[in-house]
């Protein structure tokens, strides 16, 4: 979709997927059938909103169920025995315990507000940084909040639909979901997006290394993808972020990705990484998704667990700041952001 559908919600032609969502009925008794049928209903409903043209969808439902009420039983179902990322903890967090990425059932903020640095075509853009995370990068900016998940307050759609009004009313274009990872806090954001009242889009800014019922979940949500494609190979993906099986589940999520909502990708040099990280994300993106915006970001800056890398530890050289631009500027792309 590159970014289309976007840019038409935030120019009103279209309505957002997730607001869409609200209205698209389903079975009153949905939440009485079995997962498989439930599923089946599901990704019929999903699939429609790429079919049918946005309409003109009404304000309420009179009690009606809904596609996005399907889309909190499913993820309320794969939270008793967590599947939502490849790591694949299976623990019960409805029930009190603990995945891998810190979390239980509720979702915390840590930090909040209306920014305008990131995107041009997302700002200003309201960004909720959500606890907890999948990965644990080395270089980590946001380390306080993926560790220490009893930070900030509590999201409800209370407090969502309230602070959104207020920042809509200041320019906000957007709701942009940050982590962490939004993901493995995907049913405490479905949950509040019952209560939103303004129709703004989606931005899910994410590391995409999750499962495919998390991908068919954010479907019908998530109106635009900002992903990040840190590593181009599996060993710098254990060494550096602790996680396995890295390559293969990002590239099949960002063709996910783009085929469901409008996309994003960038990449952030690492010092030290660019023929092993750089060359080989930059490649597959120009040879497969060569009409995706794709950010450079050569503003690394070490944090948290790097000072113990020697590469990492350090800032980006000039010659490596040049050679990044260099290479991404031979691959062809034409839709090439840069960030310094």
């Amino acid at each position: 979709m590159s970014l289309g559908h976007y840019l038409a919600v935030v120019g009103g032609k279209q309505l957002p997927f997730w607001w869409r969502s609200k209205f698209l009925a389903v079975p009153d008794d949905f939440s009485l059938l079995p997962t498989e049928q439930l599923w089946q209903t599901h990704d019929e409903l999903t699939k429609s909103l790429h079919t049918k043209r946005s309409g003109n969808e009404p304000t309420q439902q009179a009690g009606k169920s809904s596609l996005l009420d399907s889309k909190v039983e499913l993820t309320r179902r794969i939270y008793r025995s967590c599947t939502l990322c490849p790591l694949m903890c299976r623990t019960d967090r409805l029930n009190g315990e603990t995945g891998r990425c810190g979390l239980k059932a509720d979702a915390r903020v840590f930090r909040e507000g209306l920014l305008v640095s990131e995107e041009p075509f997302i700002v200003p853009t309201y960004e909720l940084f959500l606890t907890g995370c999948n990965m644990r990068c080395k270089f980590c900016q946001a380390w306080e909040g993926v560790v220490r998940t009893d930070l900030g307050f509590k999201l409800t759609g209370s407090k969502l639909a309230s602070t959104v009004e207020r920042k809509s009313k200041r320019g906000a274009l957007n709701i942009h979901f940050v982590g962490g990872e939004p993901t493995v806090n995907l049913l405490a954001v479905l949950v509040s997006l019952k209560s939103l009242k303004v129709p703004l889009p989606i931005v899910w800014n994410t590391n995409l290394f999750v499962t495919d019922e998390a991908m068919k979940l954010l479907d019908g949500v998530v109106d635009l993808f900002v992903a990040d494609f840190k590593f181009g190979n599996d060993e710098c993906a254990w060494e550096i972020g602790g996680v396995e099986s890295y390559v293969a589940t990002v590239q099949s999520n960002l063709l996910k990705a783009s085929r469901i909502a409008s996309l994003v990708i960038r990449h952030l040099v690492m010092p030290g990484h660019i023929e092993c990280c750089l060359v080989p994300v930059v490649s597959w993106v120009a040879q497969t998704l060569p009409k995706v915006t794709f950010h450079l970001m050569l503003n690394y800056v070490p944090d948290w667990r790097a000072w113990s890398d020697k590469a990492l530890s350090q800032r980006l050289s000039e010659s490596e700041r040049q050679m990044a631009k260099a290479i991404v500027k031979s691959t062809g792309l034409k839709r090439v952001l840069i960030s310094e």
